[in-house]
């Protein structure tokens, strides 16, 4: 493990010329669990570790513009049809309906229903920082991450909690690959800037959280580590890279499901059952 960490986390009082955006601040309470190891946050120095730009939602643009040329062309062909109809010449309108409404139904609209599909996944913002994040980790020699394949790891964001007033698209500060390893019983966090190292006996506490942004209802999975600095948050977003529109029911489930895959990666007690 690296020797010279820098913490991104770290309060405004430990570094006061940290930007704001990386400050995730922690008032001292009583944890549910106790930590007998430390995690490590790790700056990853340039080329290897730099800022992601993240995805712009290129399939939902190019839906909208698809949707808006049938719906052009439904129109013209309206028009087509009220003027013969409007004329009397019934056989022009049965020359439009030969031409345009098999065309229609059996070759446009299949056709823009399989594109619609095809850009909406492959085209999302997610899935398209995931991939730009994807080809810098396989650049680094040292990165822990053993596939990002894996159906141990998932695209994630980092979001600390002064950011949650922010707009959508500005919550993150980073993006990363969350690595969680039962096998070592330790979760791993491979950021484009920084690197996280958070052994099950760090963990603090770990729990769901939620912030609206215009009906939008997005589910945080929020982790207090214990760190040579004392304790900080990390709260990560879990990306939608495998599948199309989410829910928010749906995106609750998903977040439940990492914190409760990690919290069977917690084997120490809970204070309160030591207690008794």
């Amino acid at each position: 493990m690296p020797e010279d960490f820098i913490n991104p986390f770290q309060s405004p009082l430990d570094s006061p010329d940290e930007p704001p955006s990386v400050v995730s601040a922690v008032s001292a309470e009583d944890w549910p669990f106790e930590a007998t190891e430390l995690a490590v946050i790790q700056e990853i120095d340039p080329p290897l570790g730099r800022p992601i730009a993240p995805g712009r939602a290129w399939g939902k643009i190019l839906s909208i513009i698809m949707l808006s040329l049938v719906g052009l062309y439904g129109m013209w062909i309206g028009v087509m049809f009220l003027v013969a109809w409007l004329s009397s010449d019934n056989q022009a309108m049965s020359d439009l309906a030969m031409q345009h409404i098999p065309s229609m139904l059996f070759i446009i609209l299949p056709a823009i229903m399989f594109l619609l599909t095809i850009s909406r996944h492959y085209l999302q913002p997610d899935f398209v920082t995931f991939r730009r994040l994807g080809k810098l980790i396989r650049q680094r020699e040292n990165s822990l991450i053993p596939s990002l394949n894996s159906p141990n790891c998932q695209y994630v964001t980092i979001v600390p909690r002064d950011r949650w007033n922010l707009a959508e698209n500005d919550l993150a500060q980073e993006v990363a690959v969350l690595h969680i390893n039962p096998y070592e019983s330790r979760i791993l966090i491979e950021g484009a800037e920084h690197r996280l190292w958070i052994p099950s006996q760090a963990l603090l506490k770990c729990g769901v959280d939620l912030i609206t942004k215009s009906k939008k209802e997005i589910w945080l999975l929020c982790l207090i580590v214990q760190t040579k600095d004392g304790p900080r948050e990390v709260c990560l977003r879990i990306g939608n890279v495998d599948g199309f529109w989410q829910s928010n029911g749906q995106r609750k489930s998903v977040a439940e499901k990492f914190w409760g895959r990690i919290m069977l990666l917690k084997q120490a007690p809970l204070k309160s059952m030591k207690a008794s």
